[in-house]
């Protein structure tokens, strides 16, 4: 379930905008899924040194969609500049990544196949490995005209490198630590590598795909138990 950012690799930049995302109250009690993804879901994240005080960024799950003619769950990542939705598929395969759109649809990202995020919940374990190679079609949407600005090959892999003890601001977790790798297989010199830390039924505790400066980006909250 990685829910949040993309790496920088993958995305072409767009001017942010100035976003605050909408909070919401509710608590959500009962049992939910091992890949969180039910609708009104929400979470809350700061990059690890920020000040608890700024803004920050909301990860909402906004429900049943379609992208680019398929079934999808909506995501909607907002705050401190940043305006994105994700669309995935949540099932016994596992979390697949079919697109992103930003900045209400004006930038869109679409993968083909999709990007194996997470495995089925049956395969995850220390030591599970999995990954492919995906086409990266972004296209700018602007008064009806399309745009193409990146037509690519990715690579990417994903390995559970173990369990740790950790403490975020939303408490303490023992997680899953997920070395994320993406790459260019025709520019060898083009290359990301990022930690992700799961907790089940929790989702992503902290990341390190984007905010790098800032050490990463660690959970502070939630809407559910």
């Amino acid at each position: 379930m990685r829910y949040l950012l993309i790496p920088l690799l993958l995305l072409t930049a767009c001017a942010p905008r100035s976003s605050s995302p909408p909070l919401n109250t509710a608590i959500i009690q009962g049992p939910v899924d091992f890949y969180p993804s039910q609708p009104g879901l929400d979470w809350v994240y700061l990059p690890l040194r920020a000040s608890t005080s700024d803004p920050p960024l909301r990860l909402s799950v906004i429900g049943p969609a379609s992208f680019e003619g398929q079934p999808a769950i909506r995501y909607r990542l907002s705050g401190r500049g940043l305006e994105r939705s994700y669309y995935r598929q949540v099932d016994a395969g596992g979390v697949r990544l079919l697109g992103i759109e930003d900045y209400d649809r004006i930038q869109v990202a679409r993968y083909t196949p999709p990007i194996q995020e997470y495995p089925p919940e049956t395969s995850f374990a220390v030591g599970a490995r999995w990954g492919g190679q995906t086409r990266e079609v972004i296209e700018l949407r602007v008064n009806n005209q399309t745009t193409r600005v990146s037509d690519r090959v990715l690579e990417y892999t994903y390995t559970v490198l173990g369990r740790s003890n950790v403490s975020v601001p939303a408490g303490n977790f023992e997680v899953y630590r997920i070395g994320v790798e993406y790459r260019d297989p025709r520019n060898p010199s083009l290359r990301e590598n990022f930690e992700v830390w799961f907790f089940p039924g929790v989702g992503e505790v902290f990341t390190s795909m984007n905010f790098t400066e800032q050490g990463g980006l660690a959970l502070v909250g939630r809407n559910f138990r």
